[in-house]
C-alpha cells in the first residue's frame, strides 16, 4: 500500500514539474531591420543584402532570403545567424530567363529562432535585363571568340569554323553585382543559362567561314545541326545525339542530310553505303529507332515495337540482343558486358537469320569496327532487352559443324549457354567476322555460326617518332624548382610553371591563357606544338607540402628526377569540377600516348582521372594521395604511372587534357611525357 502511494506521488510531481516547465516556455520574438529604400537588380546578378536579426528571449536559428517571380521560388539563400542583434549580410541570385525584358520579384526575408518561431519581411525588386557590351563563344577546346552586339540582344561572329562545331556562349559580367553568365543544352535539350549546360553543336560549311549568332533575349541561336534522316529531322538528344524512330524497307535508299558521312563509320549489318552518298537499308521491313552519334561518327540502330523495344516473337521475327564480353560496338571500348539493358539489337538480316559483323581486335585501344575480341569472346543472345528468356541456354543453339573449330556453347554450370571461343583458338586480328544466328527450324532449333568473311590488313608497326617531357609546378623559391639543362637521362624538360615569383598566393598561379611555345621533344629540338592553359591553375610543392622529395629511378624510371616530382600543378578545393589544357598545333596523321604521373603527401584520400580528348578519348585513373598508398607510412604515390592509349588530334590538331576529381577535393600534376608516333591510322 504504501508503495503504490509513493508512485502516485512522484507521477503528481512529475506532472507538476512539467507544468510548470510549459509555463517557462518562451516563443521568442524575432525582429529584423532592413534599411528602407527601392530595390532593384539586373537578370543574372548577384543582389546583396543586409539584415540586422535579433530575439531578446530565444537564440536565432537561421535568415532566409527567398526569391519569388510570381508565385514561383526562383532563388534562395540560407544564413547561419547565431548572434541576436547582429548584421548578417549574404547574397541572392537573380536567375536570367528567355523572353522577359522588364519585372517585378519579390524578395522575401524570413528569420527563425530555435523554438521555431518567424517572422517575415517582404521588399519589390525592380528587375531589367543586362546589355551586354559583347558575348564569346566558347568552343569544346576552350578556343573563344569575340561576338559582336549587332543590335540590341543580337550578338555574331563570323569564322571558319569546323563543319560540326560544339560550343557555349558566355557574357561578360555587367554592373557591380553581375556575374559571368554560360549558355548551354540543359537536361532537357532546351538552350538555358547555367554552369552545368552541355555545349551547343553548330552546324556550317567547314570550307567557308559561317556566322554564328544568338539573341539573349529570345535563345534563338544559328546555325543549329539540322539533320535530316529519310526526309525526316532527327530530334536532338544532347549536344551529341540524334534520334529518329520510324519505319524503312528492306532495300531501301536513305538520303542524309546535315552530316557529311566521310569519316563515319557504317555498321555493316544495318547499311551500305553507296558511290553517291546515300545509304541502303539492310535488315527485313520494320520500325527501328536510328540515333546518330556525332562525336564518334557512326548510327546506332535498335528494331522497335510500335515505341517499346522489339524482342523476339515466337515465330523467330523480332529482335534477338547479344551481352557479354569480347563483344562490343562500335568498338571493343564499348563491350557489352552482362549489365541489364544494355544488350545489342541483332540485325534481322533475312526472315528468321541474325547476324552481327566485325573486325577481330584487341580489348583496349580497339578501332571503330572491331566488334570481337581476337583473344576471348563470352557472350549469349537473349529475347529482349534485359535479363530473362535466354535464346542458348538449355541446348537452344547449336553450333553449325562448319563452326565448330571456332567456337563452341557451354552447355552446363553458371555459364549455360554461353557462346565461347574453342579450346586453343584465337581469332585473325584485323579479319572481319560474321556470327549468326538461324531460328527457321524454330527458336528451341536455333543454330549459330561464326565465319571469317575477309582477312586481316597487316598494317605496319607504330613507330616512335619523337618524345616530349613535361615538368608541372612552381618556379618560385620554396615551393619548387625548374627542370632546365639535360637530365641525367640525356633528356630535356618543357617546364610548365606559374607565371609570378614571389609571396603570398597570388605568386602561385599558372594563368588562364598562358601559352608554354614552343615545346621542345627530349633532344631540345623545338616543334609547332603549344600547351595552352585553359583555365588558371595552382602550383604548390616541396618538402612542406607534400611533393616527392626522393623519387626511385627503379620504380618511376625517367621520371625519377627531383626536380620534376618535388613540385606540382593543382586545382582547388571550391574550383569547378573538371581543368583543363590544350596542346595545338599537333600532327593530324600521327598519334600521341601520354604517360602520368601525380603525387602529394596527405593522409587524405585523392584520386584524379586524367583525360585525353582528341578524335578519341581515354580516361585514366591514379591515387596520389592517401594513408600508406605508396608503402607503410607513405602517404602518396611513388611508382604508378598512368600510360594512355594512343589519341589522335581532332580535326584542328588539338588534344585536350583534364585533370578531374574522382576521389578528395585536391587534383595534382607533377609529370607528363608524351610519345609521338607515325603508322598509327
Amino acid at each position: 500500500m504504501n508503495k503504490s502511494i509513493y508512485i502516485i506521488l512522484a507521477l503528481v510531481g512529475i506532472l507538476a514539474m512539467n507544468s510548470c516547465s510549459d509555463d517557462e516556455f518562451l516563443s521568442g520574438n524575432p525582429d529584423m531591420e532592413l534599411g528602407a529604400g527601392k530595390v532593384s537588380a539586373l537578370y543574372g546578378d548577384s543582389l546583396p543584402f543586409t539584415i540586422k536579426a535579433s530575439d531578446v528571449d530565444v537564440p536565432l536559428s537561421t535568415l532566409k532570403a527567398k526569391l519569388f517571380y510570381g508565385e514561383e521560388l526562383v532563388s534562395e539563400t540560407v544564413i547561419r545567424t547565431k548572434t541576436s542583434g547582429s548584421d548578417y549580410t549574404g547574397k541572392v541570385f537573380v536567375p536570367y530567363y528567355p523572353n522577359v525584358i522588364d519585372g517585378r520579384a519579390t524578395l522575401k526575408f524570413v528569420l527563425q529562432n530555435i523554438h521555431f518561431t518567424t517572422t517575415e519581411m517582404e521588399r519589390e525588386v525592380v528587375l531589367s535585363r543586362p546589355d551586354f557590351p559583347y558575348v564569346t563563344l566558347v568552343d569544346e577546346m576552350g578556343e573563344e571568340y569575340l561576338m559582336k552586339r549587332q543590335s540590341l540582344y543580337n550578338y555574331s561572329v563570323t569564322g571558319r569554323f569546323p563543319q560540326d562545331m560544339k560550343a557555349y556562349f558566355k557574357t561578360p559580367k555587367v554592373g557591380e553585382n553581375g556575374n559571368e553568365l554560360t549558355f548551354g543544352w540543359d537536361n532537357e535539350n532546351q538552350l538555358a543559362e547555367g554552369k552545368n549546360v552541355d555545349p551547343i553543336t553548330f552546324s556550317g560549311t567547314e570550307a567557308e567561314p559561317y556566322e554564328v549568332t544568338f539573341n539573349v533575349l529570345t535563345y534563338a541561336v544559328s546555325p543549329l545541326v539540322n539533320v535530316l534522316f529519310d526526309g525526316e529531322k532527327m530530334i536532338a538528344q544532347d549536344a551529341n545525339t540524334y534520334l529518329i524512330q520510324k519505319s524503312f524497307t528492306q532495300g531501301q535508299s536513305i538520303v542524309v542530310v546535315g552530316i557529311d558521312l566521310d569519316g563515319w563509320w557504317i555498321n555493316p549489318d544495318y547499311f551500305r553505303k553507296e558511290s553517291n552518298g546515300t545509304l541502303t537499308f539492310l535488315p527485313v521491313d520494320g520500325k527501328y529507332r536510328v540515333v546518330a552519334n556525332m562525336k564518334q561518327k557512326y548510327f546506332s540502330v535498335t528494331r522497335m515495337n510500335g515505341d517499346e523495344e522489339a524482342t523476339l516473337s515466337d515465330d523467330g521475327h523480332g529482335a534477338i540482343w547479344l551481352m557479354g564480353w569480347g563483344v562490343g560496338s562500335p568498338s571493343l571500348d564499348y563491350q557489352f558486358g552482362w549489365n541489364a539493358g544494355n544488350n545489342y539489337s541483332v540485325s534481322e538480316i533475312v526472315p528468321k537469320k541474325y547476324q552481327f559483323t566485325g573486325v577481330a581486335g584487341p580489348e583496349h585501344g580497339s578501332s571503330i569496327g572491331q566488334r570481337f575480341r581476337y583473344d576471348y569472346i563470352g557472350c549469349k543472345f537473349f529475347y529482349q532487352n534485359n535479363w530473362g528468356e535466354e535464346l542458348s541456354k538449355n541446348k537452344r543453339l547449336t553450333v553449325v559443324e562448319s563452326s565448330k573449330a571456332l567456337i563452341k556453347v557451354i552447355d552446363e554450370g553458371n555459364d549455360d549457354g554461353n557462346i565461347v571461343l574453342a579450346d586453343g583458338v584465337t581469332l585473325e586480328e584485323g579479319a572481319t567476322y560474321v556470327l549468326t544466328v538461324d531460328l527457321t527450324a524454330g527458336n528451341d532449333k536455333g543454330t549459330v555460326s561464326l565465319e571469317k568473311i575477309s582477312d586481316g590488313e597487316v598494317k605496319p608497326q607504330p613507330t616512335l617518332v619523337q618524345t616530349l617531357y613535361f615538368d608541372f609546378g612552381s618556379k618560385t623559391s620554396g615551393r619548387g624548382e625548374l627542370t632546365e639543362g639535360i637530365d641525367k637521362n640525356n633528356h630535356y624538360w618543357n617546364n610548365i610553371c606559374n607565371n609570378n615569383v614571389g609571396t603570398g598566393d597570388a605568386a602561385k598561379y599558372a594563368d588562364a591563357g598562358t601559352v608554354y611555345s614552343p615545346l621542345i621533344n627530349s633532344d631540345n629540338v623545338p616543334t609547332e606544338y603549344k600547351l595552352t592553359l585553359d583555365v588558371r591553375f595552382s602550383t604548390n610543392g616541396m618538402d612542406g607540402a607534400g611533393g616527392l622529395m626522393s623519387p626511385q629511378e627503379e620504380l618511376l624510371g625517367d621520371f625519377a628526377i627531383k626536380s620534376v616530382t618535388e613540385d606540382y600543378f593543382y586545382t582547388e578545393n571550391d574550383e569547378n569540377k573538371d581543368r583543363s589544357f590544350t596542346f595545338s598545333g599537333l600532327d593530324k596523321e600521327k598519334g600521341y600516348k601520354f604517360y602520368i604521373f601525380g603525387s602529394r603527401g596527405t593522409a587524405d584520400t585523392r584520386i584524379v582521372n586524367y583525360i585525353m580528348s582528341g578524335s578519341n578519348d581515354y580516361t585514366g585513373e591514379l591515387q596520389t594521395s592517401g594513408t600508406n598508398c605508396g608503402g607503410d607510412g607513405i602517404n602518396q604515390n611513388i611508382k604508378n604511372i598512368c600510360e594512355s592509349d594512343i589519341i589522335y588530334p581532332d580535326g584542328n590538331g588539338k588534344i585536350k587534357f583534364t585533370l578531374e576529381k574522382k576521389v578528395g577535393n585536391y587534383a595534382a600534376l607533377n609529370a607528363l611525357k608524351i610519345e609521338e608516333y607515325t603508322n598509327v591510322k
